[in-house]
């Protein structure tokens, strides 16, 4: 356990150790905080860390080592776009 002192203005320190490392405070009471350190997701990217998008991402997963990635002929392709584009004017 260590002790500090909350200086005047609200801050305390809590030692080098802990430097540029993501931590949340957490306020149980009007007598106690929890400081723990970790990676925290921000509400804006929570979305990719539910279930449903986990289950996606698997499947996903399941159908890309199903049906591997082949090259592309870049140069057919671009012949191939050219002409329909002609033909669509």
């Amino acid at each position: 356990m260590k002790l500090v002192r909350v200086s005047p203005n609200g801050q305390i320190s809590i030692g080098k150790a802990w430097a540029g490392r993501q931590i949340r405070v957490e306020e149980v009471n009007d007598n106690e905080i929890h400081i723990s350190a970790g990676v925290f997701v921000p509400d804006s990217q929570k979305t990719f860390f539910t279930d449903e998008a986990k289950q996606s991402l698997a499947e996903f997963n399941k159908f890309e080592a199903a049906k591997p990635a082949k090259a592309t002929n870049t140069k057919s392709l671009f012949a191939e776009l050219k002409k329909k584009k002609v033909r669509g004017r």
